[in-house]
């Protein structure tokens, strides 16, 4: 997902295209996506994915072309 280029709505509904260049949680420390959200857990020291209730936790750090850097949430990423 780092690297990828994503669409979102800003406050203003105007639709963006930016590249991902970072993925933080609210709840967890470590963060990174292999096929899904993972988190690392320190009670078990490996990756576990992130349950449903947790995933709003999750945000993106997103850069325009213009070198702007944003963040957004996974509910405002736009599919297709």
């Amino acid at each position: 997902m780092i690297g990828e280029n994503v669409k979102f709505k800003d406050y203003c509904d105007v639709i963006f295209t930016s590249k991902v260049v970072g993925i933080f949680s609210d709840k967890y420390e470590d963060v990174k996506y292999e096929n899904d959200y993972l988190y690392w857990s320190k009670k078990t020291k490996s990756y576990r994915p992130f349950r449903e209730k947790d995933m709003e936790s999750i945000y993106l750090e997103v850069e325009t072309y213009g070198g702007k850097t944003d963040f957004i949430t996974l509910n405002e990423v736009i599919d297709g």
